[in-house]
Parts: structure tokens; C-alpha cells; sequence
């Protein structure tokens, strides 16, 4: 049965291209930028989820996160919206390989593990600035990509779909 969301565009701007994961909170996609053909994600709320307050608050609190975020080691947030009842997210497109995966393959040689945890390390510290806590760091929310001029792997941190906000006066 062909999902009912692949070709669907979202406020005349975003394409729905296909599946990339399912979990329980939500579904994601790849899309693309309508007109511009950039590739980006689009993650919805499961709709079952979609009535719950405290559900749409948390989905909700990830865009307020992610849009505080601006620091290459994070994933940006482009966008934010709501369709037929159903809270989503647009995110920039990151093409590469999980920490997961990765070590998946074995062991990691130590040079390589210090550059990414100095990239991950950084990402985080720019998110803890600015008053988030990731909460939910994995290897499978850490993606290692490719990135045009920079040699090595280069880190991008996903995910921050159970972050916290720590306001000014919060304990």
C-alpha cells in the first residue's frame, strides 16, 4: 500500500519524497524544496499522537529547540508547521552514516574517535549555551557525513526530539 503522504506538498513549498524511519513518536520523510529542488526531512507527529497536549507540546518544544539551535555540528531547522491536524517538522537533509553504524564496523581508530567527539562536544556545548539538553544522545542521533571542503568526518548531532529547555530561573 503506497503512503498516502509520499508526493503530497506542504504549504506549496514542501514535497514529500519517501519513507526514511518510523518510531513512536512520529514518522519521517525525505522531501524537497519545492522550485529549488533542495533536499530537506520532514518528521511528523504520528496522528493518534496529534490530540494528546502534552504530546504536541514535546513535539513542539523540539522546533522551539532546534530553531535556537545555529552551529554546524547540529541539525538546523527550517520550519515549522501544522497539516490536516498534523504537527511536522522541516529539517535540513543530512546524507551520511550513524555513529551507530559506524561502530557497528568495529573498533574506531583513536585519532578519528577524538575529532568526533570534539565535534560532538562542540554541538553540545553551543546547545547547552543556549539553554537546551539533548537527552536522548546516542550513536544512532549522531550522524557522520561528508562535508564539501572539510576533510574527515564531519558531525552533525540529530534528534532533539526530548530536549529540554533550561529558561533563565528554571531548576
Amino acid at each position: 500500500m503506497a503512503d498516502p503522504r509520499e508526493g503530497k506538498v506542504l504549504q506549496g513549498r514542501y514535497r514529500i519524497l519517501s519513507l526514511l524511519a518510523e518510531g513512536g513518536m512520529g514518522v519521517v520523510y525525505k522531501g524537497e524544496r519545492v522550485g529549488i529542488g533542495r533536499p530537506v526531512v520532514v518528521k511528523f507527529l504520528h496522528a493518534v499522537l496529534s490530540d494528546k497536549p502534552g504530546i504536541v507540546d514535546r513535539f513542539e518544544r523540539e522546533a522551539r529547540a532546534t530553531a535556537r539551535l545555529n552551529h554546524p555540528n547540529c541539525v538546523a531547522l527550517v520550519d515549522f508547521g501544522i497539516d490536516e491536524g498534523a504537527p511536522y517538522l522541516v529539517m535540513e537533509y543530512v546524507e551520511g552514516k550513524t555513529l551507530a553504524d559506524l561502530l557497528d564496523h568495529g573498533a574506531v581508530r583513536p585519532e578519528r574517535a577524538v575529532e568526533i567527539a570534539r565535534q560532538l562536544l562542540a554541538g553540545l556545548e553551543h546547545a547547552h549555551e543556549r539553554g537546551i539538553l539533548h537527552r536522548d544522545l546516542k550513536p544512532a542521533n549522531v550522524m557522520i557525513v561528508d562535508c564539501e571542503g572539510y576533510p574527515g568526518d564531519f558531525v552533525k548531532i540529530l534528534d532533539f526530539g526530548l530536549a529540554k529547555l533550561a529558561w533563565p530561573g528554571e531548576d
